[in-house]
């Protein structure tokens, strides 16, 4: 049973709008395509959902394990050559390690290894940590890794002078991985939204090749680095990522060798969901793209245990009713005429003071 109507949408606040078409008339599954993630605030905060009678229908995302985040003591922590170097023993699933360096300004590589038994070494991935300053100040040391489950990891980061310490980041149970619509021209991969990006799959037609690799967006940052590797048989390499982008470029050294040959990429996302409530008369039609606040629903709070079925989310349109509602003050709206006025008065002012003057 619905609860009662909720607030009126003011749809003339949204950009966008689109068809709902939930399969039957239980809790329907919606899974945010590349223009809704490009469109909408990350959290779906400016979300709405509207029933053919007008009236709000209230929707909630799915319940999500909460994140692994464990500090680790480090071992054999020091120098190799130009390389700051440091292990820890693990228990449980990794998708990341975030590093604690002691330097300001840096720019370099970790490369995080794993092991069972602390002499066969597997590489996994290779990141860019860097700190900046400017205008715009970043700084990352996070090191993205393909989920594993090593007994023992290794770090050896450049650039930086030490590593004092670490902690190991795993979604218990992560979002699975959607592939994104992408068009490659030469070594660009056009994704036709600015988007996030969890995942690249690399691979090239040439038969053996050794070569590293930097993944750029298209403005210029770094967001991946390693190398490309195969030896006969057909393989794919595996790049995590932690990016938004609309263009991604991949950028292979290939030395005194040929270019590689049939270079592809093919990017990934993690899949966004919101379930809808059930009961409402259709056609359902979803807003978002909108200065609003988060709604605040009972059915986002109250305990949710029903199967749902996946629901059919139309092309995106733009809003025939968007217009953008001037929500400022009078005298913000009008400041020109405010400072006509005030100029006014304080002339009146002191022409009545040189008056008064005058009688005196």
């Amino acid at each position: 049973m619905i609860a009662a109507a909720a607030a009126a949408v003011v749809v003339q606040s949204f950009r966008y709008e689109r068809t709902l078409s939930p399969a039957g008339s239980g809790p329907a599954l919606v899974v945010a395509d590349p223009a809704m993630l490009a469109h909408a605030r990350p959290d779906f905060s400016d979300v709405r959902i509207v029933d053919a009678q007008g009236d709000q229908v209230p929707w909630r995302t799915p319940l999500r394990a909460q994140r692994r985040d464990v500090t680790v003591d480090l071992v054999d922590a020091g120098r190799r050559g130009t390389l700051a170097v440091a292990r820890f023993a693990n228990r449980g699933i990794v998708d990341s390690v975030v590093l604690a360096v002691p330097d300001h300004r840096f720019h370099g590589t970790v490369t995080v290894y794993g092991s069972d038994d602390r002499r066969t070494w597997t590489r996994l991935s290779t990141t860019e940590i860097f700190a900046v300053g400017g205008a715009h100040p970043a700084r990352s040391t996070t090191a993205l890794v393909p989920r594993a489950d090593y007994r023992w990891f290794e770090l050896r980061a450049s650039g930086v002078t030490r590593i004092d310490g670490a902690h190991v980041l795993a979604r218990a149970l992560p979002e699975p991985l959607q592939s994104l619509p992408a068009s490659m021209a030469g070594s660009v991969l056009d994704l036709h939204y600015r988007v996030p990006v969890a995942q690249l799959d690399l691979s090239a037609a040439t038969r053996r090749y050794s070569r590293p690799f930097r993944v750029l967006t298209g403005d210029g940052i770094v967001v991946a680095t390693g190398v490309l590797e195969r030896d006969g048989a057909p393989h794919t390499t595996v790049v995590p990522l932690d990016a938004t982008a609309r263009r991604l470029r991949i950028v292979v050294v290939n030395g005194d060798n040929p270019p590689l040959r049939g270079l592809r990429a093919e990017a990934f996302t993690r899949m966004r969901t919101l379930v809808v409530e059930g009961g409402h008369a259709g056609p359902l039609r979803l807003y978002y793209g909108a200065k609003v606040a988060a709604p605040q629903y009972d059915f986002a709070r109250l305990p949710f245990h029903q199967a749902t079925r996946t629901a059919a989310l139309g092309a995106e349109q733009p809003n025939p009713q968007f217009h953008v509602v001037d929500t400022r003050s009078f005298f913000a709206k009008h400041r020109s005429l405010v400072t006509v006025a005030l100029a006014l008065a304080a002339a009146l002012l002191v022409a009545a003071g040189g008056l008064a003057l005058r009688k005196t």
